[in-house]
């Protein structure tokens, strides 16, 4: 595969993630960022929004789309591109970074490389380097609770999991079997990937599936939830239901205005907040099922 189409858009906020859920169902692949670039906006307006297609979209979903948004040919760009050129224009080499036990590095260090150490998570399609808040945030709560060295984890999965970062950690934390679900393909292949990148294929199962409908086990001991808003408040009761006595579920891919909807949806179920961790506009919510 040497090519990729990019469709890319300004949304407003207010339609955005149904948005982006129709572009799933075409298979793409959603980066969405503040166009107002303002850290400390609770509310951004307005967000820069682009897909990434493996297969060329029918063109007419492409202008029903435009259609129904009223937008402009000209405020719409769809374009052909060598994925090859999209590295060299837009791909900068990733610091290292230290969450808890681990470095997280793009690319392997054959020299350095410690196997108990390192993570590589290379940039790529599949969402995760542990570069953003929502990434950090549930490193740092899978880091919290592994040193609750008191308390037995043997189910595990990550909803959503993008490049595999977090399921790859959870592995490496606790030298158990993950269960890695989501919804888009090539999360599903780069997951495959950098597990085997990080000698963990034998502890890693990654699968297609859309939240938690469908899993490998009825309960899990923790549940790691790193999505959007509206697709976590659509999966909570799921969540409990699948979550042991006991157990946590790690959430993030929320804004800091959007966590009280959650937590009292939560509450209301008997799942109490233990820990909160912020960066930016973003928050990760640590919740223990009683």
């Amino acid at each position: 595969m040497k090519h990729i189409w990019v469709l890319k858009l300004k949304l407003d906020n207010e339609f955005r993630e149904d948005i982006e859920d129709f572009l799933i169902t075409l298979n793409a692949t959603i980066l969405s960022l503040d166009a107002e670039n303002n850290s400390n906006s609770l509310h951004p307006k307005f967000f820069n929004t682009t897909a990434f297609f493996l297969r060329k979209p029918k063109i007419y979903f492409i202008k029903m789309l435009a259609f129904n948004l009223n937008i402009q040919p000209k405020q719409l760009i769809f374009k052909k591109k060598k994925i090859i050129d999209i590295y060299k224009n837009n791909i900068q080499p990733l610091k290292p970074i230290n969450i808890g036990r681990f470095i997280f590095l793009e690319k392997k260090n054959l020299k350095n490389f410690q196997i108990y150490k390192n993570i590589i998570i290379p940039a790529g399609l599949g969402f995760g380097t542990g570069h953003h808040p929502t990434t950090q945030g549930i490193l740092f709560m899978l880091n919290k609770i592994y040193l609750k060295n008191n308390i037995q984890y043997n189910n595990m999965i990550d909803v959503g999991c993008g490049s595999g970062i977090l399921g790859i950690t959870m592995a490496k934390l606790w030298k158990k079997r993950v269960e890695l679900i989501d919804i888009d393909k090539q999360a599903i292949a780069t997951s495959i990937l950098n597990a085997k990148l990080n000698f963990l294929n034998s502890f890693i199962k990654v699968t297609e599936a859309n939240g938690l409908n469908i899993t490998d086990k009825l309960h899990y001991d923790i549940i790691a939830v790193n999505i959007l808003a509206k697709p976590i408040l659509k999966n909570i009761n799921l969540i409990n239901k699948k979550l042991n006595k006991n157990g946590r579920v790690i959430i993030s891919g929320i804004l800091q205005h959007q966590k009280y909807m959650i937590l009292n949806k939560l509450r209301d179920m008997g799942l109490i907040l233990e820990l909160e961790y912020r960066k930016q506009n973003w928050v990760t919510l640590l919740i223990k099922k009683n």
